[in-house]
């Protein structure tokens, strides 16, 4: 099936299809969560397990033990953990990991989002650049961040988060070795080197295929091809939830969901405009939208916070908002009709699947329920040179959704802020939020009443206007695959834990 099955053969390679759109799974830019994370998993190693289960028996996880109190941290790493080159990961490596990112426009990566927390974030310093085991490495941009020695680091907070380390933990911010990047420390000089159990062995970026091989004695697959295809090929295919697999095994994670709704260009007049806002959500009847997928992974919703496990103690106790298209007709009346009135508004997406989006079942209903009002649209399929709001954007709408990938309730929200990786989508100076953000990260532990006033106020101003909720899906061959351990969640997979059948180890 593969051009190189005689080198990689069935009996020692796990095939995994991450999707159905070609993408590169070490970009942080531009890709999709799940295929960032799974990839990141296997070959850039983990600063923490998700879970905390065996973490210091488990040889790919760096840190050895942490601390959090008072607004301190104190992170020490295990000693003997080395990059797929040989050189042992120090505590300047993760320095360097986050440091090199906050070197680049905020708008291109999720390391100001993600260490929100840390004091020195909003007055990043000149980088100083020091000499450390013969490697030359910018320093001391972050002030809460201080590095002992090679494997003890301390951080000070602006405010306690008991999740900080899952934040930082994103293959989205991966630890990687300075000498192996170019000296603007975004490009890799070869292939990517973490210190994961798997190092890339083979990256064809014409074909959008890669293989990976194990650097552990464990009895795990030598070696794990990953491919992008909508064909049902594979021994294991991520899922959307419009896609067709013949395959015997199928997993539905039932509370594991990406929602889908729009984002609003705030830079725009009519995305300024509350009241377009307000009639766009009023117009939709979002149980009838849900009706139309057949395969039951659809939930209404109209809250960035689901209504499942921990999640919802944090939700506002408001209903699902209900269709009143005579209210949304009032809120529309209130609009200027030149922006709107007899036009095509382009709808831009992060949705990457391979139909047309105009033609899938519940954007047509969510197009005929806002023409009722007005409002016409046009869906655009996802352009990977275009996946967000430029900063002189024009365009009013985005199709999109967001990944709960951590269990701390305000990870999403951190994006409607400044240093946000996306432009426009919210007000420069909405001040309420900015104070309801900041008593929600300070106390959502101990009265997650502070969080759902938050949820309250972004839902009626409507920042984001949420339709429903997508429950993550794979399927597998049971022909191919004997064993799939428990995993956190269906944002990362663990390639790791897949054992195949009759598998030999070599």
């Amino acid at each position: 099936m593969y051009s190189d099955s005689d080198l990689y053969n069935d009996n020692n390679t796990l095939t995994i299809n991450l999707g159905e759109t070609p993408q590169i799974p070490w970009s942080y830019i531009d890709t999709e969560t799940n295929v960032v994370e799974t990839f990141g998993s296997a070959v850039f190693g983990n600063l923490i397990d998700l879970e905390e289960v065996n973490t210091k028996r488990d040889p790919y996880i760096l840190v050895e033990n942490y601390s959090c109190k008072n607004k301190k941290c104190e992170i020490n790493l295990k000693k003997n953990i080395k990059f797929h080159n040989g050189r042992t990961v120090t505590a300047y490596d993760v320095e360097f990991s986050y440091a090199r990112l906050l070197l680049q426009s905020k708008e291109n990566n999720f390391a100001f989002s993600n260490l929100d927390d840390i004091v020195g974030i909003d007055n990043l310093k000149e980088a100083k650049f020091e000499n450390i085991h013969n490697l030359n490495y910018p320093r001391k941009i972050l002030d809460g961040f201080e590095v002992v020695d090679d494997f003890k680091i301390i951080l000070t907070l602006k405010r306690n988060n008991h999740f900080l380390l899952q934040k930082l933990s994103t293959a989205f911010m991966p630890i990687v070795p300075i000498e192996e990047l170019d000296e603007k420390y975004i490009d890799w000089k070869g292939i990517p080197i973490g210190f994961g159990r798997y190092k890339i062995l083979k990256a064809d970026l014409k074909d959008y295929q890669f293989i990976l091989e194990k650097t552990s004695k464990e009895d795990i697959p030598k070696y794990i091809r990953i491919i992008f295809s909508d064909k049902d090929i594979g021994d294991l295919r991520f899922l959307s939830h419009l896609s067709e697999s013949f395959f015997e095994g199928k997993v539905l994670f039932p509370n594991i969901y990406i929602n889908g709704g729009f984002l609003f260009n705030f830079k725009s007049p009519l995305g300024a405009n509350e009241n377009f806002r307000k009639a766009i959500t009023f117009a939709l009847d979002r149980e009838k939208i849900v009706k139309t997928s057949s395969d039951n992974d659809i939930v209404a919703e109209d809250q960035m916070l689901a209504q499942y496990s921990w999640q919802e103690r944090y939700r506002s106790r408001e209903p699902i908002t209900k269709q009143n298209i005579a209210l949304a007709k009032e809120h529309m009346a209130k609009v200027p009709k030149e922006l709107w009135e007899n036009k095509v508004l382009p709808v831009h997406s992060f949705w990457p699947i391979k139909k047309d989006l105009n033609e899938i079942g519940y954007i047509k209903e969510i197009k005929r329920q806002l023409l009722e009002i007005g409002i016409n649209l046009k869906f655009y399929n996802t352009d990977f040179n275009y996946t967000k709001f430029k900063k002189d954007d024009e365009n009013v709408l985005w199709f999109t959704g967001f990944d709960t990938q951590t269990d701390d309730p305000n990870a999403n929200f951190a994006y409607f802020k400044t240093g946000s990786f996306f432009n426009n989508i919210y007000p420069e100076n909405d001040e309420e939020f900015l104070k309801l953000y900041d008593l929600s990260v300070n106390n959502f532990l101990s009265n997650p009443e502070h969080t759902r006033q938050l949820s309250e106020y972004f839902k009626r101003k409507n920042y984001m206007i949420v339709m429903f909720n997508l429950k993550k899906r794979f399927a597998y061959r049971k022909d191919r695959i004997k064993f799939l351990e428990s995993m956190y969640s269906g944002v990362r997979l663990d390639l790791w834990k897949i054992k195949l059948v009759d598998f030999k180890l070599f």
